[in-house]
C-alpha cells in the first residue's frame, strides 16, 4: 500500500492529542512537559494499521494559537486531515484559523471529528455544532466531508472514523517515488549508538541506506547510515511516507527544522519566490512590500511582499507578486504556502508558488504582465528559459528542473513539451535550447563561409579552428551533434580533419596550379630523402610554397612526417608496404635496418618510424619495431 500521512487540526484542548491515542494506542505527546502540562507543544507522531492493510502515519499538532508556526511545521506534508471539533465547546478560534491555514494545502481530503461526545447528552446541541461545522467548512477541501461523533474515553464512533479513513487513504493520489529525494525536515536530534537523526515527511523520492543527499540551503553533503518508518528499519522509504533518517557527515546542530535532505544537485535554495497569493477574506489588507512570515515546507522564514501591480491587496483578493526572503528555502513550481502577518502574527492567506527562479521582478502594469505569462504558460517556459540561460554549455534534464525550480513530476511534463516543439534539443544526456543550437548552425555555416572567402585556395577549415570560433567554451557534444546534422543534411561536408561548404572547391591561379606540379614533383622524385622546407621554398615565393604545400596536406598528395620533413604520400605508402612485409617475414626493423633497407640516412628513417608508430602500423619496443593494430591500413595523412 502506498504511504500517506494524515495531520490533526483543531482549537486547543478539543481532544487531538487523545484521538490520536485513542485510535493508535501511541501517545503523540513525547515531551516531558507535554506530558506534565497535558496540553501539546510540539508536532506529536503515531501510526496505525487500517483494516485494508494500509499503515498510515499521523502527526497531531498543537492548537494553541502561540504554536501555529509548529502547525504550520507538520501541516505542509500531509495528506489527508482529521478537523477536531469538540462538541462540548464548538468551533473556536484556532478551529477557524486552522481551516484557513488548510484552505492553501494540497490536501486529498479529510474528515470533521466531533470529539467528547461522551460530555454532550443534549442532541440539539450535537446538532447546532454540526451544523456550525457544515457552514464553517464549506468551500473548503472539508466541504460535504463526513462528520464523525467520536469519544476517545468511551471508544464511540473510533471504529466509524477508521472505516472512513480507510475509503479517504484509497482516494489519495500517489506521490512520485522515482523522482529526487525532497524531504522537508521537521525534527533533528542524536540518538545514542548512531549519531544525528532528521525525521520529516518525504514529499518525493525514495531514500534508502548508503545514499548520498545534500542539506539545503546549507549545502552540506550527508550520507544516510540507516532509514527507519513508524520506528522500524527498511531498506528504502517512498515518498508519502513519514521518515527518520539517520545522517554521517553532519551534527544535529547544524540541521534544523525547515531545512531540506534533497538528491545531490537537484534542487537549489532561493531566496525569491514569484507566486500567486490570495488574501483571506477576514484579513487585513497587505500592503507592497510589506513583511510577512512565510511557510513553506517545514519552515519558516521572513520576508516582503512585493506587490507588482498595485500598492495594496484588499481582504479576499487574488494577485500576482514576489516574495523576497531573508532566509533561503527549497521550493519548486507548484508548492503550496501559507503566510501570515508579521506582527501581531495572524494567518493572513497563501497561495502557490509560479516559480521558484525568478528575477527580481519591478513594481508597475509590465512585471505584472510577465508574470501572467508565467502562470499562463505554466512550468515549460521555466525550463526552457532555465536551459537557454546555460547557453552552449547545455545542462542535465535534473539541473534543469533545479534551475526551473520543478520537481521531476512537472519537469519531465515541461521537457516533453518543449522538445516535441523543438524548444529543447536533447544531445545525450544533455539538453540544449532550441534556439541555442540553431544559433550555432547558423554561425558554423557564417564561419565557414568567411574562411573560404578569406582562402578560396584551401580544400576547407580545420575542424578544431572551427570549434574555437563558434563553440566559445561550448560542449563539444553540441558542436559535433550541430557538424553531424549539416553533415547529413548535404550542407556541409568533410574532408579528413577539414569541414567545408558542400558547394566549395578550391581556387587555384595557374600559377599555383604550377608550383603545385612542381612541388609535388619534387618530393615524388626525392622518394624517401625528400628536400627540406628550405629546398622547396626555392620553387617559388615562400609565402605561396607554404600555402600550396598545405593545400597538397589538405588534398592528401603530400604528407608532413615532421615539423621539417614532408614525403610524398605514395612514398609513405610504400615504405609502410615494405615495413610490414618485412615484420611478417620475420626481419628485424630498426632505424638501422630501415635506413639500409631503404637507402636513406638515419634522419628520414628515423622520421618514417615514428610516423608510421603515431600511425599505428608498427609499435615501438625497445629499439626494435612490432606490426600495430594498423599494420594494412593505407598510410593517410595525419593533419
Amino acid at each position: 500500500m502506498r504511504p500517506v500521512t494524515i495531520g490533526t487540526a483543531g482549537h486547543i484542548d478539543h481532544g487531538k492529542s487523545a484521538l490520536v491515542r485513542a485510535l493508535t494506542g501511541i501517545d503523540p505527546d513525547r515531551l516531558a512537559e507535554e506530558q506534565r502540562r497535558g496540553m501539546t507543544l510540539d508536532l506529536g507522531f503515531a501510526h496505525v494499521d487500517l483494516p485494508s492493510g494500509a499503515r498510515i502515519g499521523i502527526i497531531d499538532v498543537p492548537g494553541h494559537e502561540a504554536l501555529i508556526h509548529n502547525m504550520l511545521a507538520g501541516a505542509g506534508g500531509i495528506d489527508l486531515v482529521m478537523l477536531v471539533v469538540a462538541a462540548d465547546e464548538g468551533v473556536m478560534p484556532q478551529t477557524r484559523e486552522h481551516l484557513d491555514i488548510l484552505r492553501f494545502l494540497p490536501l486529498a481530503g479529510g474528515v470533521v471529528v466531533l470529539t467528547k461526545v461522551d460530555l454532550v447528552p443534549d442532541p440539539e446541541w450535537m446538532a447546532v455544532v454540526r451544523d456550525d461545522v457544515q457552514a464553517l467548512v464549506a468551500g473548503t477541501v472539508l466541504d460535504g466531508a463526513p462528520i464523525v461523533p467520536v469519544s476517545a474515553k468511551t471508544g464511540e464512533g473510533l471504529a466509524d472514523l477508521v472505516a472512513i479513513l480507510d475509503r479517504l487513504v484509497a482516494g489519495v493520489p500517489e506521490r512520485d517515488a522515482s523522482g529526487p529525494v525532497r524531504l522537508p525536515v521537521d525534527r533533528s536530534f542524536t540518538m545514542q549508538g548512531f549519531g544525528t537523526v532528521v525525521t520529516g515527511t518525504l514529499w518525493s523520492g525514495t531514500i534508502r541506506p548508503g545514499d548520498l543527499l545534500v542539506i539545503l540551503p546549507q549545502g552540506r553533503e550527508v550520507r544516510v547510515r540507516g532509514v527507519q518508518v513508524h520506528g522500524h528499519s527498511v531498506s528504502q522509504a517512498a515518498a508519502g511516507s513519514r521518515v527518520a533518517a539517520n545522517l554521517v557527515g553532519v551534527e544535529k546542530e547544524d540541521v534544523s527544522r525547515g531545512d531540506a535532505l534533497v538528491t545531490v544537485g537537484a534542487f537549489r535554495p532561493t531566496d525569491r519566490l514569484d507566486v500567486r497569493l490570495r488574501l483571506l477574506p477576514g484579513a487585513p489588507l497587505l500592503r507592497h512590500s510589506a513583511r510577512v512570515h512565510l511557510h513553506l515546507g517545514s519552515g519558516e522564514t521572513v520576508g516582503r511582499a512585493v506587490l507588482v501591480d498595485r500598492p495594496r491587496l484588499e481582504p479576499g483578493e487574488e494577485v500576482l507578486a514576489q516574495l523576497r526572503l531573508e532566509r533561503p528555502v527549497v521550493a519548486v513550481h507548484g508548492d503550496r504556502f501559507v503566510l501570515r502577518r508579521y506582527s501581531p502574527t495572524q494567518t493572513i492567506g497563501g497561495g502557490m508558488v509560479l516559480n521558484a527562479s525568478p528575477p527580481g521582478r519591478r513594481h508597475g502594469a509590465r512585471a505584472a504582465a510577465v508574470l501572467e505569462a508565467v502562470e499562463r504558460s505554466g512550468p515549460t517556459p521555466l525550463i526552457v528559459a532555465a536551459v537557454a540561460d546555460r547557453g552552449r554549455s547545455g545542462m542535465s534534464a535534473t539541473a534543469a528542473a533545479s534551475a526551473a525550480g520543478l520537481d521531476a513530476g512537472e519537469a519531465g511534463r515541461a521537457l516533453s513539451a518543449a522538445r516535441e516543439a523543438g524548444l529543447i534539443v536533447a544531445i545525450g544526456d544533455r539538453l540544449y535550447a532550441g534556439e541555442v543550437v540553431a544559433g550555432l548552425r547558423a554561425d558554423i555555416e557564417e564561419a565557414l563561409a568567411g574562411y573560404h572567402r578569406r582562402i578560396p585556395w584551401r580544400r576547407g577549415m580545420p575542424r578544431e579552428e572551427l570549434k574555437s570560433r563558434t563553440l566559445a567554451g561550448g560542449d563539444d557534444r553540441l558542436f559535433d551533434a550541430v557538424i553531424s546534422d549539416l553533415v547529413h543534411q548535404g550542407r556541409i561536408v568533410e574532408h579528413g580533419p577539414l569541414l567545408a561548404h558542400s558547394a566549395h572547391e578550391p581556387v587555384l591561379t595557374e600559377t599555383d596550379r604550377r608550383l603545385r606540379a612542381a612541388l609535388l614533383r619534387a618530393l615524388e622524385q626525392a622518394g624517401v630523402s625528400p628536400p627540406s622546407l628550405d629546398d622547396l621554398r626555392r620553387l617559388g615565393e615562400p609565402g605561396a610554397v607554404d600555402r600550396i604545400l598545405q593545400a597538397l596536406i589538405d588534398d592528401g598528395d603530400i604528407v608532413q612526417a615532421a615539423p621539417e620533413l614532408r614525403f610524398a604520400a605514395k612514398t609513405l605508402e610504400e615504405v609502410r608496404r615494405t615495413v610490414v612485409r618485412m615484420l611478417r617475414e620475420g626481419a628485424e626493423v630498426t632505424v638501422a635496418t630501415l635506413r639500409d633497407r631503404l637507402g636513406t640516412s638515419r634522419k628520414y628513417a628515423l622520421a618514417v618510424l615514428e610516423y608510421l608508430d603515431a600511425s599505428r602500423v608498427t609499435r615501438r619496443v625497445g629499439d626494435r619495431r612490432v606490426l600495430g593494430p594498423q599494420a594494412d591500413d593505407p598510410v593517410l595523412p595525419r593533419r
